[in-house]
């Protein structure tokens, strides 16, 4: 019986140590530690965002953002705080409300851990507030170059930004990209992920007719709201009825079909413009699409 006393006394100890570090200045490894929590809520809430965790997690990432020791990230903890005190949010939002916080630890909000190189034990001690550690390693895979282009650009590239000047640029353009995109595509292989566009030369949807350059705008603009999309040629795939469509789907995979819808009615998004598609070299188109 008194051991358990004592025992119950060290952990009351221990736990008052820590929060007497709660006003003080944090450093990466807490920060990132705060932000990979977060992402981990986000990513088991299903069927939309109002789970008392996700906003409990963003709180909490927004005190140890305004507490940073290193670069500023009021404006994350800003938003991160409207976030929390709000009673509905999407993963687009928080993404958005993280930006700067992603540059620190390396990674988009959701994809990829931050894993540091010493053994330090987290809160306390020099492994967490101040020095004792080395720089954070990032692993993302397989979610690797679009995520790092979002987040280390100042601003946005639209569109107009890089615009191919000809129908022929514009194909080149969009072979590039799937080029560019098919090492992350191929680790989508036998699962599911949303689908937001499928377009090809002549397609009218929307009150647009599509040709190269308006479907290569649709993707970068496409891309600003959901960095992590990916641009795939559908030929390249035995999960597609036809072979001559560019295909825009996320970088998120999952293992149901339920499971990717339930992503696109968290963002909010119609059933037009995102529902569950399995991407497949072996699988053929019958059961390959889940409507929503």
């Amino acid at each position: 019986m008194k051991r358990a006393v004592a025992q119950a006394a060290v952990v009351a100890v221990a736990l008052a140590g820590l929060s007497g570090c709660a006003s003080g200045p944090v450093d990466r490894r807490a920060l990132c530690t705060g932000f990979d929590e977060l992402g981990r809520t986000l990513m088991t809430a299903v069927g939309g965002i109002f789970d008392n965790a996700v906003f409990s997690s963003a709180d909490d990432l927004s005190d140890l953002a305004e507490r940073y020791s290193g670069t500023d990230l009021s404006a994350d903890a800003a938003a991160l705080g409207k976030i929390a005190d709000s009673d509905e949010t999407s993963g687009t939002e928080l993404q958005r409300a993280t930006r700067q916080t992603a540059t620190v630890c390396g990674h988009p909000l959701g994809l990829g851990t931050t894993s540091y190189a010493d053994t330090g034990s987290g809160y306390g001690g020099s492994g967490s507030y101040g020095g004792g550690y080395s720089a954070p390693t990032t692993s993302v895979t397989p979610y690797t170059q679009p995520y790092t282009q979002s987040y280390t650009s100042a601003e946005p590239t639209t569109a107009a930004d890089n615009a191919p000047s000809d129908e022929a640029a514009a194909q080149t353009t969009l072979q590039q990209q799937v080029a560019t995109d098919r090492t992350s595509a191929e680790a989508l292989a036998d699962r599911w992920v949303p689908q937001l566009s499928s377009k090809n030369d002549g397609l009218v949807a929307d009150g647009t007719t599509y040709d190269q350059r308006a479907i290569w705008a649709d993707f970068t603009t496409t891309r600003q709201t959901y960095p992590s999309a990916l641009l795939l040629w559908s030929g390249d795939y035995s999960s597609f009825t036809k072979g001559d469509f560019w295909i825009t789907v996320v970088n998120t995979p999952f293992t149901t079909g339920a499971a990717a819808n339930a992503w696109c009615a968290a963002e909010n998004l119609d059933a037009d413009h995102c529902f569950a598609k399995l991407v497949s070299h072996t699988h053929g188109p019958k059961g390959s699409t889940l409507p929503r």
